[in-house]
């Protein structure tokens, strides 16, 4: 694939952190466009719609995280792949899409809502926590058997849920610097998940500076 790759990026979005990891994993080089949460008229000019990740390549252009991905595995073969050949699997990795969009994504819906809200609500962050230590509960029973979802090596299954679950489990040196992660860490942070956290820990080193 000689054209290039570029990646509208809202940097902080769970979303576009899975894409940023699927990229780096496969090795693909692109450009990066950071996208202004407050000004999506870039978002609009290319692809006719304001959310992020946007990925431009040539003539295409995908605007849905997941279809992102499946783009990126179909147009680039070569392993690591992170997809399967495979219906078992691929109904699995399925599976962890899923849970990506309801269990782990909930806890950091309630956040964001909270951030964003004139003054937080202690319930709904407590409400918050528990749901984010009961989709790292979860994961926990996964990571028993193999050390990444579905066995020795990340997929997209990897990918999608850690970047969705990377909120419960931001370090101390993002804290300092990043405001969205210090409020994340306050209040949701993942306890008793020993496995969970060392995992997000290696999928998110996947968060490379693009090869351009």
């Amino acid at each position: 694939m000689t054209r290039p790759v570029t990646l509208y990026d809202l940097a902080a979005s769970p979303n576009n952190i899975k894409v940023r990891l699927s990229l780096a994993y496969k090795n693909i080089p692109y450009e990066k466009v950071p996208v202004d949460r407050e000004d999506r008229r870039p978002l609009v000019k290319v692809s006719g719609q304001p959310l992020a990740p946007v990925l431009v390549h040539g003539d295409t252009v995908l605007f849905d995280s997941y279809a992102i991905l499946r783009y990126l595995d179909a147009n680039w073969p070569s392993p690591p792949r992170l997809f399967s050949a495979e219906r078992e699997a691929m109904q699995k990795i399925q599976e962890w899409e899923q849970f990506a969009r309801t269990e782990a994504g909930q806890p950091i819906r309630l956040v964001f809502n909270q951030m964003r809200a004139p003054s937080p609500d202690a319930a709904d962050l407590a409400k918050a926590k528990d749901l984010m230590n009961r989709t790292a509960a979860r994961i926990e029973e996964a990571l028993a058997r193999t050390p990444c979802l579905m066995g020795e090596a990340p997929n997209a299954a990897d990918f999608t849920v850690a970047s969705m679950c990377y909120y419960g489990a931001v370090p101390e040196s993002v804290e300092k610097i990043n405001p969205i992660a210090a409020f994340f860490r306050r209040h949701i942070t993942i306890e008793k998940a020993p496995k969970t956290v060392d995992w997000i820990g290696r999928m998110m080193a996947w968060d490379k500076p693009p090869k351009g």
